[in-house]
């Protein structure tokens, strides 16, 4: 349903749009809170067959593709406008688990087979076009969505994209490769073919890498001829002398390189082999059976009644964030960690629900690309919660309680909840604390804690767990 107003026409110049774009379909603007697309004339036709056919209703509904409208909405230049709904918590790939990944990339999978029966295809697959609304994946780029074309049989143009943004990072998961994954997200998004190459297929270095590289070469050209729109083909090499021969030798090997081989790809990498040191911490929690879980969910009710979202820090398989979202007027949860393998715990229990996002984040040393926006621009809390944590980062880590406390400050819109551990890395032997500085006192953190919140309580809430509660100074 549109909710925009009927006479409303904005002017493009006034809009916020994209840095970079390479889309010919539309030009995506932001107006308040509102994602507009506004349609290139030569695709306007197209764009009004795409939703009288039933197809983007189908790919809404089955909630494959993030809840798209024409809008009422002008911008001058343009005769149609389509608006999508806003997805709250914007994240990235490099912010997801195994598990995330490889849902996300069937969702690819099964748009594109909607998108199939209709005559379109999805051709720019990569993963930072399919965004989690809470923690149900959904494809947002409505550029991607062409027509297909008969010539190319039943290749998908849109398969190396797919493979090289989504199966090869699995595929590290799968062979157990702990960091890469993320970390080519964080690069440019893809990881170098002929490392992959390399990886799956050691024998071609057998003979050294002149006939190494030649096999790459071989293996890189067909597959990206065989995958290539035919109306490319003819655009790049039409003139050339051996142009039929390349036609015949595309329509041989086109049509092995399609979503189903790439459906067989991702089953083949459902798998992540990857080890962790937290992922079994919170094996034997039970908050509900639990004091500490049970005074703190009973504070968030009291203390805390106005506020309706919540982010947990080093919310590990996120049971508390569950049981707090039972147990409290709390309506929404981010739960992060930095431990791939628990926050992949918080995901396969919370699949498809609308209250929770799980995401990979290391709030101190947090990651992001010179093109992406920092966490604390996309995603806030009316609360922000870090428990039994302060004590391994200043302890062990030796990051300041002040750069702590900025961190928690830049991504509450209220409140805080904050542990310290006043006997520091104590383990359960009261004869046997480990040492700890001087200055790390009760006094110290409470005097750092009211320097940057108006100071709403702290009290003993377990052995060695102190709880802080404050908010926000304005």
């Amino acid at each position: 349903m549109d909710t925009s107003i009927m006479s409303e026409e904005l002017k493009a110049k006034d809009l916020a749009t994209i840095e970079f774009s390479i889309d010919k379909v539309c030009t995506l603007y932001f107006y308040e809170d509102r994602v507009l697309r506004g349609i290139h004339s030569d695709y306007v036709v197209q764009v009004k067959e795409m939703f009288d056919s039933g197809m983007m209703q189908e790919l809404v509904e089955k909630q494959l593709f993030v809840k798209t409208w024409i809008s009422n909405t002008k911008i001058e230049g343009y005769e149609l406008v389509i608006e999508h709904e806003r997805i709250q918590y914007w994240n990235y790939p490099y912010e997801w688990s195994f598990t995330m990944l490889h849902r996300a990339a069937n969702v690819v999978l099964d748009a594109n087979d909607i998108a199939n029966k209709y005559g379109y295809e999805l051709f720019d697959v990569h993963a930072f076009n399919v965004v989690y609304d809470m923690a149900r994946p959904k494809y947002v780029d409505f550029g991607s969505l062409l027509k297909k074309d008969p010539k190319n049989g039943k290749s998908w143009s849109g398969y190396l994209n797919f493979y090289n943004s989504f199966y090869m990072p699995l595929y590290l998961y799968n062979k157990g490769f702990s960091d890469l994954s993320n970390s080519i997200f964080l690069y440019n998004g893809f990881f170098s073919d002929q490392d992959l190459f390399q990886l799956r297929h050691k024998y071609a270095s057998f003979f050294g890498k002149k006939i190494s590289d030649l096999l790459f070469k071989a293996h890189n050209n067909t597959r990206r001829l065989s995958v290539a729109r035919y109306s490319r083909v003819i655009d790049k090499y039409g003139g050339h002398k051996h142009i039929n021969k390349l036609l015949k030798f595309k329509k041989a090997y086109q049509n092995k390189f399609t979503t189903s081989k790439a459906r067989k790809n991702i089953k083949s990498v459902n798998k992540s082999r990857i080890d962790s040191y937290w992922k079994d911490y919170h094996n034997d929690k039970n908050p509900s059976s639990d004091a500490r879980f049970l005074r703190i969910t009973e504070l968030i009710k009291t203390k805390l009644n106005d506020a309706s979202s919540l982010i947990e820090l080093a919310s590990n398989q996120g049971k508390f964030a569950n049981y707090v979202l039972e147990s409290t007027q709390i309506e929404k949860i981010i739960a992060t960690d930095y431990d791939k393998n628990a926050l992949d715990r918080i995901f396969q229990n919370n699949e498809n629900r609308e209250n929770v996002l799980p995401l990979v984040y290391d709030f101190v040393r947090p990651n992001n690309r010179s093109n992406t926006l920092k966490i604390d621009q996309r995603i806030h809390a009316d609360v922000v919660m870090a428990l039994a944590v302060t004590h391994h980062l200043i302890l062990t880590q030796d990051v300041s309680l002040d750069h702590i406390f900025k961190v928690l400050a830049s991504l509450t819109n209220k409140y805080i909840i904050v542990e310290f551990m006043p006997l520091g890395l104590y383990f359960g032997d009261m004869d046997n604390i480990p040492a700890f500085p001087e200055y790390y006192t009760l006094d110290w953190f409470r005097e750092a804690f009211s320097e940057k919140f108006d100071h709403i309580l702290d009290e003993e809430v377990a052995i060695n767990r102190h709880l802080f509660i404050g908010k926000l100074k304005e």
